[in-house]
């Protein structure tokens, strides 16, 4: 069973990083690099193809359904959707000497930057987190499945990174990449401790909400340091997570879950 899923594993990430290149080459040789947008919805798609081939109906009513429709204790819905851009407002105000005066938002406009991402958030984490992490889960602890995963993650945005989409460009990709296996710890986190995909949503959702409304990312700062600072507090937060839970996330498998 367990060689069965780590061969689902491979396959499912070989074929999306593959689905997402295809994509991404067509937008660019095709001059309409918007186009590449689409390759957001290769994680869940490919996940909703797999299910169904594996499990059938009852598969697709686990992983859509039963993953985001389930009782889910306050802290981790508040962790989950305000975790990240509390981090980033930290990181932000660190960067301004802690003048709360000159804190502001980068733009007060809800839509459609709001609906954009949110449908980024829902075309890849049924995907990510509801398909692969629990298959990864099954052989690794929620650490080393998370970093797994995040590397995932992380090459799976190489193709829209080389035509210039979809990733921040001004700064180095293995720095971005750094960010995303942090991100996919904090995500393994939620997941474990409440097997909701909702969880993973709002916190994708959140983070790429703070990245596009605070003053973090180079291209609106001029510079790395505000987003060094937020690389460093994620890393410290998910240290403590990690040491704290360290029973759970690092050592035990398959064990029942504790809240």
């Amino acid at each position: 069973m367990v060689k069965q899923e780590n061969r689902t594993v491979i396959t499912y990430s070989t074929l999306v990083i593959i689905l997402s290149s295809v994509i991404c080459f067509i937008a660019y040789k095709t001059d309409h690099l918007q186009a590449s947008i689409l390759s957001v919805f290769t994680p869940s798609l490919l996940a909703l193809i797999y299910t169904a081939i594996l499990k059938g109906k009852t598969g697709l009513r686990e992983l859509f359904i039963k993953q985001t429709v389930r009782k889910i204790k306050i802290k981790w819905l508040f962790l989950s959707l305000m975790g990240i851009p509390l981090v980033a407002s930290l990181a932000v105000l660190t960067s301004l000497n802690f003048d709360v005066a000159k804190f502001g938002f980068r733009s007060t406009q809800l839509m459609p930057q709001m609906m954009v991402v949110l449908f980024i958030a829902i075309g890849e984490e049924y995907g990510w987190r509801g398909f692969l992490l629990p298959r990864l889960m099954n052989t690794f602890n929620v650490f080393y499945s998370a970093m797994i995963l995040g590397f995932i993650w992380g090459v799976w945005h190489v193709p829209a990174y080389l035509i210039g989409m979809g990733v921040p460009l001004q700064m180095n990709f293995m720095v971005f990449l750094l960010w995303v296996i942090l991100g996919s710890l904090f995500m393994a986190w939620m997941y474990y401790y409440t097997r909701s995909v909702l969880t993973s949503l709002l916190a994708h959702f959140s983070a790429n909400a703070a990245f596009n409304y605070l003053y973090i990312l180079p291209e609106f700062t001029g510079s790395m340091h505000t987003f060094w600072w937020f690389i460093l507090y994620m890393s410290v937060m998910m240290a403590v997570v990690l040491f704290a839970g360290r029973k759970d996330l690092c050592k035990v498998r398959n064990k029942e879950i504790r809240s």
